[in-house]
């Protein structure tokens, strides 16, 4: 059965068994009474607290209300367990289902576990596209910020790096050339007491790009809209300026602020990763289309110009950072 459109005010509501009221009530019934169970279980005395008159050698003492009343306790959980009626899909996962089927993608369920990130986990959504994995995911960052992304490791045959975020005050600060000569500076006395400095692999040598001058597309709506930077300007010149491309950037900024989107080198010598991150939990389809189209896109470009590792395609999305 198609998963209901998650705009749609009653979506959903249509496939809810008819007793579900019913079945609630009674998982709130039993899930006070184990809770109740459990309690006796751990201090039988508390019997006698709340019914004054009662004594627990009328029950043989306290070791058979224990016993009674642990059995109540796995009676009562196991009828709660059997007649709850489950939870209904958040606004977000029936959306991202729906975003899955529509695309021929696939839904995975991965186990929660904290990385440098934050939090990450969680629904996941797989699908191709030029012979590239991409992938749908959600993480919540070490300021408990809820946050998608979109995601596609890719096997590069030239080298590119950039990264790009909407134009506004607070971007042009942070990805200025001081800001980063500084970050970059702390960050090579880091990896100088370390001993990476020098081996390829240093973020100093991954992102020092940042401290280069924006790079300016031609495009006079992308260049207003957003903030470019890159290793390679003039590739990625004609990155920005490809008609699908700097297309969907501008539907991505029109419908949500705060994205970034980056290229960066997550394994040497040729595996890049292209990551498009939306501040929030996308729960609209257009939003969700738009990241999309943003994504295939930006794989397509690097796949007409030839950069793509033609040998290594069905792998070059399935690694995770």
């Amino acid at each position: 059965m198609p998963i209901p459109e998650v705009h749609q005010p009653n979506a959903g509501a249509s496939d809810e068994p008819s007793d579900l009221g019913f079945r609630r009530f009674l998982e709130s019934v039993f899930g006070l009474v184990s809770a109740g169970a459990f309690v006796v279980a751990l201090w039988p005395g508390v019997l006698e607290v709340a019914f004054p008159g009662l004594r627990l050698e009328q029950f043989g003492g306290d070791t058979p209300v224990r016993f009674a009343a642990f059995f109540a306790f796995l009676v009562a959980l196991t009828i709660r367990i059997r007649v709850s009626p489950g939870r209904r899909p958040s606004r977000a996962g029936a959306a991202w289902a729906q975003f899955a089927n529509g695309i021929g993608g696939t839904v995975v369920q991965n186990p929660r576990m904290p990385t440098v990130l934050g939090w990450e986990g969680g629904t996941t959504v797989r699908w191709e596209s030029h012979g590239a994995a991409i992938e749908l995911s959600g993480y919540t960052d070490t300021s408990r910020n809820s946050q998608t992304r979109f995601q596609s490791d890719l096997r590069l045959s030239q080298a590119f790096r950039f990264y790009a975020l909407p134009r506004n005050f607070l971007t042009r600060a942070f990805a200025s050339s001081q800001v980063w000569g500084m970050i970059l500076a702390g960050q090579k006395s880091a990896e100088r007491e370390n001993g990476t400095i020098g081996t390829g692999a240093a973020v100093s040598e991954q992102m020092a790009f940042m401290v280069e001058k924006e790079v300016t597309t031609g495009d006079p709506m992308i260049d207003a809209s957003a903030l470019v930077k890159s290793d390679n300007p003039g590739l990625a010149r004609e990155f920005f300026s490809d008609a699908g491309v700097a297309h969907w950037l501008r539907e991505v900024n029109a419908c949500r602020k705060g994205w970034q989107l980056s290229l960066v080198v997550k394994g040497l010598p040729d595996l890049y990763q292209l990551t498009l991150t939306i501040p929030g939990v996308l729960g609209e389809a257009k939003d969700l289309d738009a990241c999309r189209q943003l994504m295939e896109a930006a794989v397509g470009r690097f796949a007409d110009r030839g950069m793509l590792d033609a040998r290594d395609r069905k792998a070059a999305g399935s690694g995770r950072s």
